[in-house]
């Protein structure tokens, strides 16, 4: 009987550790839970890429290092959805309807991996693979991706944004809001 009283009293202390330790990076990231964060893009040196795309898939990388605060002053991980709006235009600066296959964005933890063979913004620590998301229709009319944001997960404060033209006649992409918000406490009305 002894036995049973003492393996059960483990078996209860292991639950409640494991209870009083959620894992969430939420609640082991410092920093302010802010509801909702609106970058001022008046503060990027550009927010349209100078010289024209020539090939499909060319980068306009934005250096987000300027315009965020600092890691530990926003708690990051709180944060679960993206916006981006953007403005497309052809060879002659004139503005192309916004359709869901005109263009990709990938938020990248570091801009020095870019430059690496084989690199697109890596994870904290590793370097390598996925960034924190990488979402095709940046102005998302196909998915809930312009209304609600694209779905995030991140691990520490971004550092750049690469913008990309997805079809051959897209020659300019301008950057026109980006926000960080939490739709557990905030709905974006547009």
């Amino acid at each position: 009987m002894k036995k049973w009283g003492i393996i059960i009293a483990i078996l209860g202390a292991l639950v409640l550790a494991a209870c009083a330790s959620t894992g969430s990076l939420v609640d082991e990231m410092p920093g302010e839970r802010l509801d909702i964060l609106r970058v001022d893009v008046s503060k990027f040196p550009a927010v349209r890429n100078a010289n024209p795309f020539t090939k499909r898939f060319d980068d306009f990388i934005l250096d987000l290092s300027a315009v965020l605060p600092e890691e530990d002053a926003v708690n990051w991980a709180y944060f679960n959805r993206f916006v981006v709006r953007v403005q497309y235009f052809d060879a002659n600066r004139n503005p192309i309807a916004n359709a869901n296959d005109l263009g990709m964005m990938t938020l990248v933890y570091d801009l020095a991996v870019i430059e690496r063979p084989g690199g697109r913004g890596g994870d904290p620590g590793v370097n390598v693979g996925n960034a924190a998301q990488k979402q095709f229709n940046v102005m998302g009319g196909w998915t809930t991706a312009h209304t609600r944001g694209c779905i995030i997960n991140l691990r520490a404060r971004p550092a750049g944004l690469i913008l990309q033209n997805a079809a051959d006649h897209v020659r300019f992409i301008e950057i026109k809001e980006i926000i960080f918000y939490n739709d557990d406490m905030i709905e974006i009305d547009y």
